[in-house]
C-alpha cells in the first residue's frame, strides 16, 4: 500500500514537472518570439535615428548656408552694394598701414591754391580785378590779393546774318534750317547732366530753367531728339573705339543687368585702360557676345569674373583676384577655416608686390620667385584640404566646396566633375601688362545701374544711344580729355578722338 502511494505520489509529481517544463518551454518560445520582434524594432529604430541623424546634418547645413547668405553683404560675396541694407558696418579687406592720415608724400596736392593756376589754364577764364579801399595815399603801397574762383552763367543769343553769295544763292548750312532753334553749349551741358551725371529729364529742365532766369524752359522731347541726334554723330568714334579695343594687349569684360520698359535686359563691356564700350543685349550669352563685331576677332587676353561666358574668347584668361578675395572672405567670416584667409593674405601680399614691382619698371617675376610664390600657394591649398578633411565642428557647405576645387584644379584637369580656375586666378602672376582686377569693367558699369534709379530706359533704341554716348564720355575721362567740349564737338560732326 505504501509503494503503491509512493508510486501515485511521485507520477503525479512527474506530471507536474512536466507540465511546468511545458508551461516554461511555451513561455521562452514567446519570449524568444518576442525578443525577435524587439530586435526588428530596435533595427528600425536605428535606422530611424541614421535617417534622422542624416536629415538633421542635412537641416544644420541648410541653416548654416542661409545664415551665411543672409548675413553676406558686397564685402564677402558677389552681392552689390545696394544689397547692404541698413547694416551700419561693412568689413573689407584693407589692412592697417603705418602710414599717416591725410596726403602721402608722392600725391600731388589738392588745395585751392594749387588748382589756381589749372583753372587759369583751362581756357576762357574772365579774370576781374576788384581794388577795394585804394586811394591817392595807397595806390604805390603794398597790397594783399586774395583770389575767388567762380563760375559766370549768361545768356546769350548768336543772329547769323548770311548774305547773297556771287553765284546768286544763300549758302546756309543744314544745321542753321530753322529760323530759331538752341546752340550746341545748351545742348552740351544738358547732355552731360543726362548722360555723365545721371539726372532726370525733369531735373535737368528745371536746371536749364534756373540757371536761365526762366529765360528757357525745354521740352522732354527735345532731350530726347538731342540724345538720339548725338549718338547719331558718335557713330564713327564708336568705330573707333572698337577698332582700338581689338588692337589692345587686354580687354576688361563684365555684364550686369538692367531693365528695358520693364524687361530684363543686360549691359555687356569691353574695356581697357583708354577706352570703353557698352551695348545693351536680351541674353547673357556667347550667341550674344558673338554679335560684337570684334570680340570674335580678339587675340588679347581677356580679363573677367568667374564666368565661363568669355572662355571661348581671346588666347589668354585672367580672372579678378577681387572676387576671388570676397569669395574668401564669405568662407572664412563664418567657418572656423584658417586657411581661406591666409589665402585672401596671399593674394593682397604679391599683389602688393606686383604693384611695387611695376611701379619700379619691372616686367615680371624672376623664376625662383614665381617658383618660391607657387610653392606657398600651393602648401595653403593643401593645408585648406586638411581642414576640409578633419573638420568635425563645422557642416561644410557648397560654396566652400565649390571655391575650392576651383583654385586647387588648373584648367587642363577639368573634367565633367570638376571645374578649374587655378590657372586663370595666378594669371596676374605671370603677366604684369594685365591688370589683376576687373574693377575697370565694374566701375564702367556703375553709371549706367545709377541712371535706373532717376529713370528708366523706355526703349531699346534709347538705351543702346545712351550706352553709345556714355562708352564715349567714359573713354574721354580715361584719355583725359574735356567731355563738354567733346559733346559740343559731336554736336558740330566733329570727331572727339583722333
Amino acid at each position: 500500500m505504501g509503494i503503491r502511494n509512493y508510486e501515485n505520489n511521485l507520477f503525479k509529481d512527474y506530471e507536474e514537472l512536466l507540465l511546468k517544463f511545458e508551461t516554461q518551454e511555451k513561455l521562452l518560445k514567446e519570449t524568444n518570439k518576442l525578443v525577435k520582434n524587439l530586435n526588428k524594432t530596435i533595427e528600425t529604430l536605428n535606422a530611424t535615428i541614421e535617417d534622422l541623424k542624416k536629415i538633421n546634418e542635412e537641416q544644420a547645413k541648410e541653416i548654416l548656408r542661409l545664415k551665411t547668405k543672409d548675413n553676406k553683404d558686397s564685402s564677402n560675396s558677389s552681392k552689390p552694394s545696394g544689397t547692404n541694407g541698413y547694416k551700419k558696418v561693412i568689413t573689407n579687406r584693407r589692412e592697417k598701414s603705418n602710414k599717416k592720415q591725410g596726403g602721402q608724400d608722392k600725391h600731388s596736392p589738392h588745395s585751392l591754391i594749387n588748382k589756381l593756376e589749372q583753372f587759369i589754364n583751362s581756357g576762357d577764364v574772365e579774370e576781374e580785378i576788384i581794388e577795394v579801399n585804394k586811394n591817392e595815399n595807397n595806390k604805390n603801397k603794398r597790397y594783399i590779393e586774395k583770389v575767388v574762383i567762380d563760375i559766370k552763367i549768361t545768356k546769350c543769343i548768336k543772329r547769323y546774318r548770311y548774305y547773297i553769295h556771287e553765284d546768286g544763292k544763300y549758302h546756309i548750312p543744314e544745321c542753321h534750317n530753322q529760323y530759331v532753334q538752341y546752340g550746341n553749349n545748351i545742348k552740351a551741358i544738358s547732355m552731360d547732366l543726362m548722360i555723365n551725371l545721371p539726372n532726370s529729364t525733369d531735373g535737368i529742365v528745371q536746371f536749364i530753367n534756373d540757371i536761365s532766369n526762366g529765360g528757357i524752359t525745354l521740352s522732354k522731347g527735345t532731350l530726347i531728339n538731342w540724345e538720339n541726334n548725338l549718338a547719331n554723330n558718335l557713330s564713327s568714334d564708336i568705330s573707333k573705339i572698337e577698332w582700338k579695343l581689338l588692337e589692345s594687349y587686354y580687354l576688361n569684360h563684365d555684364e550686369s543687368q538692367i531693365k528695358i520698359n520693364g524687361d530684363g535686359y543686360n549691359v555687356l563691356c569691353a574695356c581697357n585702360n583708354q577706352y570703353v564700350r557698352l551695348w545693351p543685349s536680351k541674353h547673357k550669352s556667347q550667341e550674344a557676345l558673338d554679335k560684337i563685331n570684334f570680340l570674335p576677332q580678339f587675340k588679347g587676353v581677356i580679363v573677367k569674373d568667374g564666368t565661363e561666358l568669355y572662355n571661348k574668347y581671346g588666347l589668354f584668361l585672367s580672372q579678378c583676384i577681387s572676387h576671388i578675395q570676397r569669395y574668401l572672405k564669405g568662407i572664412y567670416d563664418f567657418i572656423n577655416h584658417e586657411a581661406p584667409k591666409k589665402l585672401a593674405l596671399f593674394f593682397t601680399k604679391y599683389n602688393n608686390l606686383r604693384n611695387e614691382y611695376i611701379e619700379a619698371k619691372k616686367e615680371r617675376f624672376s623664376d625662383n620667385e614665381l617658383s618660391d610664390i607657387m610653392r606657398e600657394y600651393n602648401d595653403i591649398i593643401n593645408e585648406w584640404e586638411f581642414e576640409l578633411r578633419n573638420d568635425t565642428d563645422n557642416y561644410l557647405f557648397d560654396d566652400e566646396l565649390k571655391l575650392f576645387t576651383r583654385l586647387k584644379y588648373d584648367n587642363k584637369k577639368m573634367d565633367s566633375n570638376i571645374r578649374g580656375d587655378r590657372d586663370e586666378v595666378l594669371y596676374f602672376l605671370k603677366d604684369f601688362n594685365v591688370p589683376s582686377t576687373n574693377n575697370a569693367a565694374e566701375s564702367s558699369q556703375r553709371g549706367v545701374k545709377i541712371k535706373q534709379k532717376v529713370g528708366k530706359f523706355r526703349s531699346l533704341d534709347g538705351a543702346n544711344n545712351y550706352l553709345i554716348i556714355k562708352s564715349c564720355i567714359l573713354t574721354c575721362k580715361k584719355q583725359k580729355i574735356d567731355i563738354l567740349q567733346s559733346i559740343n564737338n559731336a554736336f558740330n560732326n566733329q570727331s572727339i578722338f583722333e
